[in-house]
């Protein structure tokens, strides 16, 4: 493996660790202290304000078409991304979530097949199926469970998912670094979403009502992880591997995303879910 295969790859697993624990932790928040309004405000509002001063220290060497550039990936994978993902969870079990990164690979590779002209090996199409096999496994649950509003939340992460595909995209194709990248997206999120979350979502915010450590973890979790360090090692891994090889890394959350959030919210997946995940992740 070479070296920028293998930093990469590192920058692949680092965001597959911060993310896999993501559905739990942020399905336990918005199911019991916060609104999925409130998550977006953490992740991009302490985000945001990290990689602010990056920003500002980047801008005197920042090519034009990159202000424009920041505004969809802001669009793409900021605060209405995030919202899906969110209020996806408040309705679905978290292991659901898979159908977001999950998909994402199938979704990408697709995108560079027809707008780039990038081949498919044959070992990537039975990838692709086995992805595609697994997420009808999965969705099928939301079917068959047709009382509950397992299917409405389905729904939103698969959009999430094609919006993030078309993200890693944009992001191979704008001739940015990934720490560019990174602090136009949470800047720019972070500016969009303050004054639409101050107009919309304060009177019903619960920020203010939950205990300071859960909001310090949160806090912590949901805004210097996601909002800022995710951000970069997803933009680095996607300059370093191709968009299509960076989303098929982020198929290996399926599994781990499952595992933990049994442990930590005691969710225990059918047997249809553990084959779909199993397919998704192989």
């Amino acid at each position: 493996m070479t070296n920028t295969k293998l930093h990469g790859t590192l920058w692949a697993a680092l965001t597959v660790i911060v993310w896999s624990a993501w559905p739990a932790f942020t399905r336990l928040a918005v199911t019991e202290s916060v609104t999925p309004a409130d998550i977006v405000l953490l992740r991009y509002g302490i985000g945001g304000l990290i990689l602010l001063p990056v920003l500002l220290r980047l801008a005197g060497s920042m090519p034009r078409h990159a202000w424009l550039e920041g505004l969809w990936f802001a669009l793409l994978q900021g605060a209405p991304l995030a919202m899906l993902t969110a209020q996806g969870l408040a309705l679905a079990p978290a292991g659901h979530l898979t159908l977001s990164t999950g998909l994402m690979p199938l979704f990408t590779s697709l995108l560079c097949f027809y707008f780039l002209g990038e081949a498919i090996s044959r070992l990537r199409k039975y990838g692709l199926a086995l992805i595609t096999l697994g997420a009808l496994a999965i969705g099928g649950v939301s079917v068959a469970s047709i009382h509950l509003d397992y299917w409405k939340g389905d729904i939103l992460f698969v959009c999430a998912g094609m919006l993030g595909s078309v993200y890693l995209l944009r992001m191979r194709r704008s001739g940015l670094s990934a720490m560019q990248g990174a602090a136009l997206l949470s800047v720019y999120s972070l500016l969009i979403y303050l004054p639409f979350f101050v107009l919309f979502f304060w009177e019903s915010s619960k920020l203010t009502q939950i205990p300071v450590s859960d909001l310090l973890f949160q806090g912590f979790y949901q805004g210097v992880l996601m909002g800022a360090l995710t951000i970069f090692s997803l933009g680095r891994s996607t300059m370093l591997l191709g968009a299509p090889a960076a989303a098929m890394s982020l198929a290996l959350l399926p599994v781990a995303s499952f595992l933990l959030a049994f442990f930590i919210l005691g969710e225990v997946p059918t047997i249809f879910e553990i084959l779909g995940a199993i397919a998704i992740s192989l």
